[in-house]
C-alpha cells in the first residue's frame, strides 16, 4: 500500500460526458460491489466502467445500480479505461491494450506489447491511453511508446525509449507527446512519425546527490507554449525549453536519501506556481515556473501522492498515514485550493484513484462501491446504486 497508490487522476468536463443523471444527496442501498481491490472507475453517459485486481471490467448503470455487462481479462485493470467512439479502450498488467464495445462488452481487437528480456522487467500497459484523431497512444513497460488505430489496433508506430516508461498519461500539445524514463530524461516525440523530437538536456550534476536517489522521471508533464515542466524521483523539478528540451532551470528541495523521494505520478499548475509533492520527504512545494524559485512549502503528515489538477484552481492528493503499530495505514483523499495553499475537505474512505468529471470526484470506495463527491464542498452527492 505504501508504493501502491499511482495517482492517475483523469479529468472530464461537460454535462453530456456523463449522461442526464441525477447526482444523489443521500446514500441509498448499494446493488454492485467489487470484490478484489477496484480500479480507478470512468463515467459517461450515465454508465461508470470500472476495472478490477482480478480482471474484470464491470458497466454499471449510474440510475439503478445494475450491471450492464462484464468482460473478463487477462490481468489487472486498474487504470481508468477511456471511452472512444463506440469503443471503450483499456490495458492491463497482462501487456494488452483491449477495446471492447461499450454497449455490450464484446471484444473487437487486443494489442500485445513487446517482450521484455529479464525476469525483473514487466510488459504492464501502465496508464491511460491518450486518444486523438482515431490513434491510440500509450507506453509499456517493454520500453515502448506505441501508436495503434482505434478502430483496429493496428499498430501505426513503435518508439523506444531508453529505459522503460511508467507514464499514466501521455499529454500531446500540437502533435508532440511528452513522455518520461527511467533513464532520467524526458522524451519529445512526433506523433505523425514517430520519430524522436529531443530528449532532454539537463545540468546532471549532484542530480541524485545522496547514494540511495535515482533520477527516474515517471510524472506526468506539465506543457505550456515555452516550456516542459517535469520532475525526478530525487526530487528535482524541472523546467526545459519547449523546443530543444535544454535546461532552463531545476530546483533541488535538499530532499532525504531515499530511492522514491520525488513526485511519481502528477504535477499541478495554478497560475505560475507549480506544486509537486517529495514522497518519503514529505514535503509538498509550490515552485515559479518561470524563475524556479521556491514560493511556498509545508510538511505533511504522511506519504503525499501528487497533487494533481482537478480544474476550478483545485489540486487532488492522497497522502498515505502509516499505522505505527502494525503493517499498513490510511489513505486519506485531500482536495486543496491552490491559491490559498488550504485544504478544503477530506476523505477517508477512498480504495481507488479518482476521475473528476463535471465537478463531481469519482472514486472506488473501500466497501467496493463508487462514490462521487463534490469537488468544492466534498460532499457525497453519489452513490452507485439506487
Amino acid at each position: 500500500m505504501r508504493c501502491g497508490l499511482i495517482f492517475p487522476l483523469i479529468i472530464g468536463c461537460g454535462r453530456e460526458e456523463i449522461g442526464n443523471i441525477e447526482l444523489h444527496s443521500e446514500e441509498p442501498e448499494v446493488q454492485f460491489r467489487v470484490e478484489s481491490q477496484p480500479g480507478q472507475p470512468a463515467v459517461a453517459g450515465g454508465v461508470v466502467y470500472l476495472g478490477s485486481e482480478a480482471g474484470t471490467l464491470f458497466a454499471v448503470d449510474m440510475q439503478s445500480g445494475r450491471v450492464l455487462w462484464r468482460f473478463e481479462g487477462g490481468g489487472p485493470i486498474l487504470h481508468a479505461p477511456i471511452v472512444a467512439g463506440d469503443l471503450l479502450l483499456f490495458g492491463s498488467r497482462d501487456g494488452h491494450l483491449r477495446a471492447v464495445d461499450k454497449s455490450n462488452g464484446e471484444l473487437h481487437w487486443e494489442f500485445e506489447a513487446g517482450d521484455v528480456d529479464w525476469d525483473v522487467r514487466d510488459v504492464f500497459i501502465n496508464g491511460i491511453p491518450t486518444v486523438k484523431d482515431d490513434i491510440a497512444y500509450f507506453s509499456s513497460e517493454d520500453f515502448n511508446v506505441y501508436a495503434v488505430e482505434v478502430a483496429t489496433g493496428r499498430e501505426v508506430w513503435r518508439h523506444t525509449l531508453g529505459e522503460e516508461p511508467q507514464a499514466r498519461l501521455i499529454p500531446i500539445v500540437d502533435r508532440t507527446a511528452y513522455i518520461g524514463a527511467w533513464d532520467g530524461h524526458l522524451y519529445a516525440i512526433d506523433i505523425d512519425t514517430g520519430e524522436r523530437v529531443w530528449r532532454s538536456v539537463t545540468n546532471d550534476s549532484n542530480r541524485a546527490s545522496l547514494p540511495s536517489q535515482v533520477p527516474f522521471v515517471t510524472v506526468v508533464p506539465i506543457v505550456t507554449d515555452e516550456a516542459v515542466y517535469f520532475t525526478d524521483w530525487a526530487g528535482n523539478l524541472f523546467a526545459v525549453d519547449r523546443e530543444t528540451g535544454r535546461q532552463v532551470w531545476r530546483f533541488d528541495p535538499g530532499a532525504s536519501d531515499n530511492r522514491h523521494v520525488g513526485s511519481r505520478s502528477f504535477m499541478a499548475r495554478d497560475g505560475d506556481v507549480l506544486y509537486y509533492s517529495t514522497l518519503e520527504d514529505q514535503h509538498l512545494y509550490g515552485v515559479d515556473r518561470r524563475t524556479g524559485q521556491k514560493v511556498w512549502s509545508t510538511a505533511t503528515d504522511g506519504i503525499v501522492y501528487g497533487s494533481a489538477s482537478a480544474g476550478n484552481g483545485i489540486g487532488l492528493y492522497a497522502e498515505f498515514l502509516p499505522n505505527e503499530s502494525e503493517m499498513g495505514g490510511t489513505m486519506l483523499l485531500r482536495a486543496m485550493k491552490l491559491s490559498e495553499r488550504r485544504v478544503l475537505w477530506t476523505a477517508d474512505d477512498m480504495a481507488s484513484t479518482p476521475t473528476v468529471v463535471d465537478s463531481v470526484v469519482y472514486y472506488a470506495g473501500n466497501d467496493g462501491t463508487v462514490y462521487g463527491r463534490d469537488l468544492l464542498s466534498g460532499k457525497k452527492v453519489f452513490r452507485l446504486g439506487e
